[in-house]
C-alpha cells in the first residue's frame, strides 16, 4: 500500500495516530486474530496475510483448520488472490497465518486486533450464541496480552442486529473488566463481498467500517485500507452495521418484487419485461427466480424485523417475508404444474444457492426437491460440488450421473447455473420430447430439439 492510498483513508479517517498504527500492523509489531474461519473469516485470512499482515485465526471445525494450514481458505471452487503488483514485497513470502482450534493460542501472538467472523444465524433466524459464546474468550486474549500503544480492537465482520452491540458486545467487555476506549475500541466493518468472478470482490468493493468513536472509526478504516481499495467510514459502529442489513433487505425486496409478477402475470415474459424495466438508468435488473436462498439476502429481513422491534414496524417488509414463505408452492400451481404433467422422473441440477460454489444455505433447490416428491415424482439430483453422500445427506435423494444419465428423465429442473452444466452440450444429452426449466435462462440460447418445452422462469 502507497503512501498516497493511507493518505487517502486519513483525509476521511484520521490523522497521524491511525498511519502509526496501520504501520504497527505493516510491520507485524500488532497482529490480527480472526475468530471463526468459516468462508468469511478464512478469506480474510487470506486476503490480510497477502497483505502482510500477521495473523492468527480460531475455529472450532479441526478440518477448517487443516485446510488453512494446508493453503485452502475457502469452501468453495473459487479464491481470488490479490494481484501481485499491489504487495510485490509479500506475494510470494510465506503467508504469516497460525490457526487453531484452542482459542488460548492467541494469547502469545501480540494481538491487537480482533475480528469476529463467527455465524449469527440459525436456520431462517439471528441468533447470537456464537457471538455471545466468543466474545468471552477475546476478552481473556486481551486482558492475557501486554498493553500496547493503542487499546485492542474489536471488529465485528459478521451480519449482526445492531442493537446487538448494545446489548452483547459492549456488556460483555464491560463484564471482563475493560474499558470502552481506554483498554479495547469496538467497531462493525461487514462483508460485503462475493467469493466467486473477480467483479464484486473483498478489495474492489467499498468496505463500510464504523467505530463506537471517532477513534475506533480512524483505526478501523486505517487498518482495512490494507485489504480494500476503498474504506468508507460510517458514522458510528451501528450504522455500518445497519448498512449491511438494509443493503441486504432492499435486494430481498426487488427479488421477492420479481417473483411476485412471475406468479401473478402468468401470461406475460416478466423477465422480459424486467430487462426492458432496468434500461432506464435508475431501476436495477431483477429476474424472476424458483426462490431466494443464501446466507444474507433471505435473513436480512430478519435482522431488520429485530432491531426494529418487530414486523409490525416494518410492515412491508413483513408482507414480503410473508410472501416468500410459501413462494414456491404459488409458482409450481401456477406455471410448474402445467409443465411438467406427465414427467414422472425429473432430474434437478443444482443443491447449492449460487453458481461454482459449496453453499446450500436455503437454497431453492430444497423447495423443488419437496414439493417434486410430494407429487409422487422420481427426483434425482445433481450437483458437482457435492457428494454422492453428502446429496443424500443434505437433501435426502439420490444422485444421477450428469450428463450421462439425463436421457433417463422426461425433465430437467437447472436450479444453478454451474460451469459444467454450462460447458456441456445439454440439448444432445436429454430426451427429445423432454420438459426444461431453468431458474435464470442460462440455456436460453441452447438449439434444444423441436419437440423439448423449453421453460425459463418468468419467462411466462
Amino acid at each position: 500500500m502507497d503512501d498516497a492510498r493511507i493518505g487517502e483513508v486519513q483525509v476521511v479517517a484520521g490523522g497521524t495516530e491511525a498511519r502509526e498504527f496501520l504501520g504497527a500492523v505493516r510491520s507485524g509489531e500488532i497482529g490480527a486474530a480472526v475468530w471463526g474461519c468459516g468462508h468469511i473469516g478464512a478469506s480474510a485470512l487470506f486476503h490480510l496475510a497477502v497483505a502482510g499482515v500477521r495473523c492468527a485465526g480460531y475455529d472450532l471445525s479441526p478440518a477448517r483448520v487443516q485446510d488453512i494450514a494446508q493453503g485452502r481458505f475457502l469452501t468453495t471452487a473459487v479464491t481470488h488472490p490479490a494481484p501481485r503488483t499491489i504487495t510485490p514485497d509479500t506475494a510470494t513470502a510465506p503467508l504469516l497465518i497460525r490457526a487453531s482450534t484452542d482459542w488460548r493460542d492467541m494469547i502469545d501472538q501480540r494481538i491487537g486486533l480482533h475480528l469476529v467472523c463467527v455465524p449469527t444465524d440459525h436456520g431462517r433466524d439471528p441468533s447470537s450464541a456464537a457471538l455471545e459464546d466468543v466474545l468471552p474468550r477475546i476478552c481473556e486474549v486481551i486482558l492475557a496480552t501486554p498493553r500496547g500503544p493503542w487499546p485492542a480492537v474489536i471488529v465485528i465482520e459478521s451480519t449482526i442486529v445492531p442493537s446487538w452491540l448494545d446489548e452483547i458486545v459492549l456488556p460483555a467487555i464491560a463484564r471482563a473488566g475493560l474499558e470502552l476506549g481506554r483498554d479495547v475500541h469496538v467497531g462493525a466493518a461487514p462483508r460485503r463481498d462475493w467469493f466467486s468472478g473477480e467483479e464484486h470482490t473483498l478489495r474492489t468493493l467499498p468496505r463500510v467500517v464504523g467505530g463506537t468513536t471517532s477513534e475506533a472509526t480512524s483505526l478501523i478504516a486505517a487498518f482495512y485500507s490494507l485489504i480494500c481499495q476503498t474504506v468508507k467510514p460510517a458514522k458510528d459502529a451501528h450504522h455500518a452495521a445497519l448498512t449491511k442489513v438494509v443493503e441486504n433487505a432492499l435486494r430481498y425486496h426487488g427479488i421477492s418484487f420479481a417473483n411476485a409478477l412471475a406468479v401473478g402475470l402468468p401470461r406475460y415474459d416478466t423477465a422480459h419485461v424486467l430487462e426492458l424495466a432496468s434500461s432506464k438508468w435508475n431501476i436495477p435488473y431483477y429476474h424472476p427466480s424458483l426462490g431466494i436462498g443464501g446466507h444474507c439476502i433471505p435473513l436480512a429481513p430478519q435482522y431488520l424485523m429485530a432491531e426494529a422491534g418487530g414486523g409490525e414496524r416494518v410492515e412491508l417488509i413483513q408482507q414480503t417475508v410473508d410472501f416468500n414463505a410459501g413462494y414456491f408452492e404459488r409458482l409450481y400451481a401456477a406455471q410448474l404444474a402445467r409443465l411438467l404433467e406427465g414427467c414422472a422422473r425429473v432430474a434437478v441440477l443444482g443443491l447449492a444457492y449460487t453458481p461454482d460454489a459449496r453453499m446450500e444455505k436455503l437454497s431453492p433447490a430444497f423447495s423443488v426437491l419437496k414439493t417434486l416428491r410430494r407429487e409422487g415424482r422420481v427426483v434425482r439430483l445433481h450437483d458437482p460440488y457435492y457428494s454422492a453422500d453428502e446429496i443424500r445427506e443434505l437433501a435426502g435423494v439420490e444422485t444421477l450421473r450428469f450428463p450421462e444419465d439425463l436421457k433417463d428423465y422426461d425433465a430437467v429442473v437447472l436450479v444453478t447455473a454451474h460451469t459444467p452444466y454450462l460447458q456441456d452440450a445439454i440439448e444432445a444429452r436429454i430426451r427429445p420430447d423432454a420438459v426444461i426449466i431453468d431458474n435464470f435462462g442460462a440455456w436460453r440460447a441452447r438449439p434444444f430439439p423441436d419437440g423439448v418445452r423449453y421453460h425459463e422462469v418468468g419467462a411466462g
